[in-house]
């Protein structure tokens, strides 16, 4: 993840070769992990020139342009990438993210019988299943849970290995162990990290963090977006993986011991990449290393979005969040929300004036107040129409609320989930 360095010595092999198609998808690639989405789709539609019928090239750019809401031209690809290959389970799923009412119509029957294939892999049959899952939903609750079950159960057995340790780091190692990161920082790029103002963006999926993240951002003049780049967590846990691979580990006295050059050289090459003095991240599980992060950029601030912790667990399971294997079974969620609360706990009483609490609720019911709020916390000037973000052509969303963040602010619903709390009894 050496991403500064990597870019410029693919640069200069563009120069080398302009028209080399590996080394133009790469550029998209690495463009497209530290937020640069605009160039990201320059360097994917270039490589896709060279490999017009390839279907990584195809997806890649597929998802960049639906993150840069550039939706029709998204679709397109992803139906492109289906006639290429109609079993491409994962360009059904893009296309039903982005219009669940068309899919149903069209494509539905299809994924259904693609089910029925029994080679069908893991990953492909959580997909599937996921979709069918919110075809039931309002109208046979018990049917939605059963697919939304299968769902999950088959994406985390996909890759079983590597999500039941990252599912230890975050329930076991990491909630035993975040207050004692206790790295020493002296090194030269330190002192060039120091005088960025960076905004954290903190909590839990599905709390409201890609409309507050939107909110600040319009004004990209001002601040540059790193989105969720989990660069804290991923600078860790790939030091100490090769301890927590082994069998027969023990959690409770796991220590985490790094190379803090290594881990530095990591921080520097993501978060150097942009000039701006003032950024932002919205890696939310961020909240474990609030020490760490402070120790490296000491003006930081924190804004922690929030809801009802309820609402919050079923949100999180109708969601498919692949890569976050505690998110996979209503056990995992009720033990991750409880670490989380215990961590948030600690650190707003030991940083009281660099956390804002920001409640779902409360800024969808008085969205002008707490604009104002959160404006007046990051020290952002207030400018006229700063709930017309949706609108604005720069709106940028990796995130599964990719589509909600392009609709106004809708006020809370209260109701929405209440016929899913049984699902949690006795977890809190």
């Amino acid at each position: 993840r050496k991403f500064c360095e990597a870019l410029s010595i693919l640069h200069k092999l563009i120069k080398l070769d302009p028209n080399d198609g590996d080394v133009l998808f790469t550029l998209g690639n690495i463009y497209y992990e530290i937020n640069d989405l605009k160039k990201s789709s320059f360097y994917f539609e270039k490589s896709l020139n060279k490999f017009p019928n390839s279907q990584i090239v195809l997806n890649n750019y597929a998802i960049t342009l639906q993150s840069l809401g550039e939706i029709d031209k998204a679709k397109k690809l992803f139906k492109y990438l289906i006639k290429l290959n109609p079993n491409n389970v994962k360009a059904y799923y893009r296309l039903f993210r982005m219009d669940f009412k068309i899919f149903k119509n069209n494509y539905l029957d299809k994924i259904k019988s693609i089910s029925l294939n029994k080679k069908l892999n893991l990953e492909d049959n959580s997909l599937i299943n996921f979709i069918i899952s919110k075809y039931q939903k309002n109208k046979n609750i018990k049917n939605e849970i059963e697919y939304l079950n299968n769902a999950h159960k088959n994406q985390f057995d996909s890759n079983f290995v590597r999500n039941t340790k990252l599912n230890e780091y975050h329930t076991k190692i990491i909630a035993n162990n975040f207050n004692k990161l206790n790295f020493l920082i002296k090194d030269k790029k330190f002192c060039q990290l120091k005088d960025k103002k960076p905004i954290f963006i903190i909590g839990l999926p599905r709390s409201g963090s890609t409309l507050i993240e939107n909110l600040v951002v319009q004004n990209q003049k001002e601040y540059y977006s790193y989105g969720e780049s989990s660069t804290f967590e991923t600078s860790i846990f790939n030091q100490i993986k090769k301890n927590i691979l082994v069998k027969d580990y023990n959690y409770q006295n796991f220590k985490i011991v790094i190379n803090e050059e290594i881990f530095l050289d990591s921080i520097s090459n993501t978060y150097l990449y942009s000039d701006n003095d003032l950024i932002i991240d919205k890696s939310l599980e961020n909240f474990f290393y609030i020490d760490l992060i402070l120790k490296i950029f000491p003006k930081a601030k924190f804004i922690h979005t929030l809801r009802d912790r309820f609402d919050n667990a079923i949100a999180i399971y109708q969601s498919m969040l692949i890569y976050l294997p505690w998110t996979h079974s209503i056990d995992d969620i009720s033990k991750y929300i409880l670490n989380y609360e215990k961590v948030m706990n600690y650190y707003k009483e030991k940083y009281p004036e660099k956390i804002l609490d920001v409640k779902l609720e409360d800024f969808t019911n008085n969205p002008n107040i707490q604009s104002k709020r959160i404006f007046n916390f990051c020290n952002i000037r207030v400018t006229d129409n700063i709930l017309e973000f949706h609108d604005k052509k720069n709106l940028v969303s990796k995130t599964s609320s990719f589509m909600q963040v392009r609709n106004k602010i809708q006020k809370y619903d209260k109701e929405k989930y209440k016929s899913y709390y049984y699902l949690l009894d006795k977890k809190f």
